[in-house]
């Protein structure tokens, strides 16, 4: 036993150290509880009281809470349970002597990640701890890629929809910008300043939901499934127009760097998709950042040379926090962009340090 549990120790990196928050009113359990999983390579506290627990976890992060049902006090074990569950994201495994009915049903609504029946040896207290925080890594894991899966949707269904009202929005703009000029003029020949601002507010926030419009549906519309050789710079430049808005809105700063590359073989609604899943997932990681300020996301276009052949490679490169639960390695799109430059013959990587996606497409000149 004790060679087992110094190798666990031993292959794992201090930074992977999960910290455990043991709540027992009997001292000399929590005392062994600790002392076991500090030999399994944890880092455990225990507190005893029910407001000591509640302060140790709105204050500090744990990845586990084990959590005694009987406590002194006001407050049993359940209750406490019942507020992390409405308050953090952290899973609870029950330590009880107690298996009764009614108490197993009252703590099911909770939704612990487990039970631990009084008295338990130290391997049963080992696995149930391992499984809980796995299962909790796996359900946040999944509620990423469903919010991730959610937002690809939404980009499809808005190309979808601004192609469909596209003719219904323009037709009333083009009226409203009619309008404003009307009463522009009008307002020139009275001499009315306040009359000719509005006018002026009108004719400009039409002309900014024209142009939202117009880059929606140049977005969303099928420029050619066929194989063409497409200009990549145009592509780059309707990608980012298209998401334009929530850069302002999120204050993201994109900037764009052309080196003087040659049309590519392609098929440019494909490579579209593929530079808005990676620019996206810059885009989350970026939005990570605590500061508002200095938010940056820069995609570079050049030529590189590689075993006497040339590709046009495309850097997107974002200076926000590397968490890759945020990130696309970790989802479905991911697939379906490499799916993509592997079919066009190209490569994907991704550059951690740099904190860049890097992409490259072969350069095949015309027959």
């Amino acid at each position: 036993m004790y060679k087992t549990m110094t190798s666990i120790v031993e292959n794992q990196k201090e930074t992977d150290v999960k910290k455990i928050l043991v709540v027992e009113d009997e001292r000399i359990i929590a005392i062994n509880i600790c002392s076991t999983l500090k030999q399994y390579g944890y880092n455990a506290t225990y507190v005893s009281e029910a407001n000591d627990a509640i302060e140790q976890i709105e204050s500090e992060h744990f990845d586990l809470v084990l959590m005694d049902i009987m406590l002194n006090g006001p407050m049993d074990g359940i209750e406490i349970a019942g507020k992390i569950k409405r308050s953090k994201e952290i899973p609870v495994i029950y330590l009880t002597a107690y298996s009764d009915e009614a108490t197993i049903n009252r703590a099911k609504t909770t939704e612990p990640f487990g039970y631990l029946i009084k008295p338990f040896n130290s391997r049963d207290l080992y696995i149930s701890v391992e499984m809980a925080i796995y299962k909790s890594q796996v359900q946040k894991h999944i509620r990423v890629v469903e919010s991730r899966l959610a937002e690809n949707q939404k980009w499809e269904t808005i190309a979808l929809v601004a192609s469909g009202i596209s003719h219904e929005i323009n037709n009333p703009l083009t009226s409203i910008l009619n309008l404003a000029d009307l009463i522009l003029l009008e307002a020139k020949k009275t001499s009315n300043s306040t009359l000719k601002e509005k006018a002026e507010k009108i004719a400009e926030e039409s002309e900014r939901i024209a142009k939202i419009v117009k880059n929606l549906v140049s977005y969303s519309q099928s420029t050619n499934s066929q194989w063409t050789y497409s200009n990549l710079v145009s592509i780059l430049n309707d990608t980012r127009s298209f998401l334009h808005q929530y850069f302002l809105k999120e204050g993201i700063q994109c900037e764009l760097e052309m080196g003087d590359v040659p049309h590519v073989y392609c098929q440019p609604q494909k490579i579209k998709q593929v530079l808005l899943n990676l620019i996206q997932d810059a885009r989350l990681r970026v939005n990570t950042r605590e500061d508002s300020i200095g938010r940056k996301i820069s995609v570079s276009l050049s030529v590189v040379g590689e075993d006497g052949k040339e590709f046009v490679q495309i850097q997107i490169k974002d200076n926000g926090a590397e968490d890759l639960m945020m990130g696309i390695s970790q989802m479905n799109s991911l697939d379906v962009t490499r799916s993509i430059i592997a079919e066009h013959k190209g490569n994907l990587i991704r550059e951690e340090e740099s904190s860049s996606w890097v992409f490259t497409l072969p350069i095949v000149k015309p027959v």
